[in-house]
């Protein structure tokens, strides 16, 4: 699975233009929403859109009683020998950053493919969101003898923790000047002995696992993370999990949201959604789905002729294919 998939991002994508399209009679009017999906939570700057996606594949597949964190997910695959090749190969070969973004270049938001983060999680079980949130966190700001509460997003939260990782050998808890407050790291002492000699990356995999030590949860059994690269027939797959009434996740262009007329893949754009929904578009005669993004409910990130259901927009299967590079889905062993 590792080296197919390495292998894909390294090749040239294929099928650019023919695909089988969805007749009328297979794309019977399909909503899978309910309540175990209540809320579209925001990425926000964080390239973790696979592992939100993740996380809700999760959600909705085992029916938990409450949302998987995508902070857990994420980190957890960060972990994975995948996520660690991945993260070497960027800093290695990727574009260096300019001065001005050197520390976002060594925050842990590396982007990532969720069929190995389903697997991950299966394996090591599920963090509740509530336990480790996966918008914002909590940050306690020293003032006098005091400590002043506020709500960061990840992405100021990590590069604020940077700073304090960086700075380290000058720190001690008497100065730290702020700290960020989860359960089972509820004081500055807590904070400051998970920072003690960690890297970025060390530091991340030790909190995911302080935070969620005790309210991990086994999966009481487990399905196959399927992955199944583009081609013509990719349609009739998608439309097989959802009459299964499986959630897809789908990897592509993120430009197609904002622009219909974008119809080609740059790697440096790719995305991953879930596809929720399926219907009939009768004005133009195809096929129409669901698609549920990971940046919360608002729709002014969309094209406008798209119809956005707060978050969660409309595309013709038309427009999707050429965008499109792969789906991932649930199966039985």
């Amino acid at each position: 699975m590792k080296w197919m998939i390495l292998t894909f991002i390294f090749s040239q994508l294929a099928f650019a233009e023919n695909f089988q399209k969805t007749p009328q009679s297979s794309c019977s009017p399909l909503d899978l929403r309910n309540e175990t999906l209540p809320n579209i939570r925001d990425q926000k700057k964080v390239a973790w859109c696979y592992a939100f996606t993740a996380a809700d594949m999760l959600t909705y597949t085992f029916n938990l009683p409450e949302m998987a964190s995508a902070a857990d997910v994420a980190i957890n695959y960060n972990d994975s020998e995948l996520g660690l090749l991945l993260r070497w190969v960027q800093r290695t070969f990727g574009r260096r950053p300019d001065q001005g973004e050197q520390e976002v270049f060594m925050m842990p938001h590396q982007t990532g493919f969720n069929s190995v983060a389903l697997e991950r999680a299966m394996r090591d079980g599920y963090c509740p969101e509530r336990i480790f949130p996966s918008d914002s966190w909590i940050k306690m700001t020293k003032n006098g003898d005091k400590w002043n509460e506020t709500n960061v997003n990840l992405k100021n939260a990590m590069l604020d923790i940077f700073g304090l990782l960086k700075n380290q050998q000058s720190l001690t808890v008497e100065n730290l000047p702020f700290y960020f407050h989860f359960k089972n790291v509820e004081s500055a002492e807590d904070f400051f002995n998970l920072i003690k000699g960690q890297t970025p990356s060390t530091f991340y995999s030790k909190l995911r696992k302080e935070v969620c030590k005790h309210d991990r949860i086994k999966f009481q059994h487990r399905y196959q993370s399927m992955m199944y690269i583009k081609d013509p027939a990719v349609f009739t797959i998608m439309n097989k999990q959802l009459n299964r009434g499986r959630l897809v996740g789908i990897d592509y262009d993120l430009r197609i949201l904002s622009d219909r007329r974008n119809n080609t893949v740059s790697l440096g754009q790719l995305h991953t959604s879930s596809i929720v929904g399926r219907r009939w578009n009768q004005s133009e005669n195809e096929c129409q789905y669901l698609i549920r993004d990971s940046h919360g409910n608002q729709c002014t990130r969309y094209d406008a002729s798209y119809e956005c259901l707060g978050g969660q927009v409309w595309i013709n299967e038309g427009l999707i294919y050429p965008n499109l590079t792969s789906l991932v889905y649930f199966d039985k062993k």
